[in-house]
């Protein structure tokens, strides 16, 4: 029989083994492997930030994919053999007809000196209660949510985080005596969505009465501190946006690229050994404009279906599937009851296309949706 090997559960991984049940049944057997035993989507760690909702109550055990005769196999990836298409977890070995490669990224702070110490890095989940705990104590002062590295997933969350912190703020009788302060060291607040779109950001964010500065970079984080290469900043609750990078046992592997990423075909996620493909954050994709694709859940999801209808087209004999498209749209949260949708044509030559939609509480609703569903289909609750 067939075998599709999966290395990593996220978005993309969950989305190739999915697809490939849905479309190959019986015929096809799909082995996932994830050192994590439960899921949970990035937005729920905002949301308990924020006090909107747990990462608990969103989080949903991998194992339930057995139902859709996906087996499930909770071990850490010590090594990948491309050639084999086999990953290997100390003793124990999956090899498959196709390998697919969706590890995602790895929060890095320890990349920016001082980070890992005065820094709420809310982007790791067992960080996230450290974080609550210290907004809880809160009297007044100033918040910083600084990005001090790229990439990281979710291009738009630091500013959603500003928009929430704000909302929670003025719940608590807080505002007036707290300042809200987001930087980033990029030129602009969000480069995908262009200077239109970040100049958009910046107003939103304004009329908020929340600062927001590009163009800052961080030289080290001390306590209660921020100092940039222009300058420094006291604060008395940072949040530190780290940068990502991908897990050791791809450049063990010899899948990195020159960026340090793997490097696949953007129609069709293909990396250059035969049957081995990569979903999701852990590659990398230039743009027309030179920037990478955004890394975000839905981009994966999208990524991971192209590959399942690849795989499934060529157990079958059927013609190869369409090519990826590079479309993908995300809201940003202004609040729990208001949300933009942000559409983008990334692959659009000469620019990626990018639309920004005017907040609405239809939208703040369909991101519920977003998670619900597809915690629905994927594990049945």
């Amino acid at each position: 029989m067939p075998s599709t090997v999966i290395a990593g559960a996220g978005f993309g991984g969950i989305a190739v083994a999915i697809e490939l049940r849905r479309l190959l049944g019986d015929e096809h057997e799909v082995v996932l492997v994830d050192q994590h035993p439960s899921f949970s989507m990035g937005l729920r760690k905002l949301w308990e930030l924020a006090g909107i909702g747990t990462i608990e109550e969103g989080s949903r055990a991998r194992e339930l994919l057995g139902a859709h005769g996906i087996e499930f196999v909770q071990a850490g990836i010590d090594a990948i053999d491309p050639g084999a298409r086999m990953v290997r977890s100390g003793e124990r070995s999956w090899q498959g007809d196709f390998l697919i490669v969706a590890l995602g990224a790895q929060a890095r702070p320890d990349l920016v000196p001082g980070m890992a110490e005065h820094a709420h890095d809310v982007w790791e989940r067992d960080a996230v209660p450290a974080a609550r705990a210290a907004l809880e104590a809160l009297r007044g002062g100033r918040i910083a949510i600084v990005v001090a590295g790229a990439p990281y997933p979710c291009p738009p969350a630091p500013y959603e985080c500003a928009f929430l912190l704000d909302e929670w703020l003025t719940e608590r009788g807080l505002r007036e005596q707290t300042e809200v302060a987001v930087s980033t060291f990029q030129p602009i607040l969000l480069p995908n969505a262009g200077r239109e779109g970040s100049e958009w950001l910046a107003e939103q964010l304004a009329a908020r009465g929340i600062e927001a500065r590009g163009g800052r970079k961080v030289e080290r984080f001390e306590e209660r501190r921020v100092v940039y290469e222009d300058g420094a900043l006291d604060a008395d609750l940072v949040i530190g946006v780290p940068p990502h990078r991908p897990p050791a046992v791809v450049a063990d592997a010899g899948l990195a690229g020159e960026s340090g990423w793997i490097a696949v075909d953007p129609g069709t996620l293909a990396t250059g050994t035969p049957g081995v493909y990569a979903v999701g954050d852990v590659t990398q994709i230039k743009l027309a404009n030179d920037l990478p694709l955004p890394k975000a859940g839905v981009i994966a999801e999208h990524e991971g279906a192209r590959v399942a209808a690849a795989i499934a087209a060529e157990v079958r004999g059927d013609p190869e599937p369409p090519r990826f498209d590079g479309r993908g749209a995300c809201f940003i949260e202004m609040g729990r009851s208001a949300a933009t949708l942000v559409e983008g044509e990334f692959f659009a030559e000469p620019e990626p296309v990018v639309r920004l939609r005017e907040p609405s509480a239809a939208n703040a609703e369909e991101k519920r949706r977003f998670e619900q569903e597809r915690l629905a289909r994927w594990f049945g609750r």
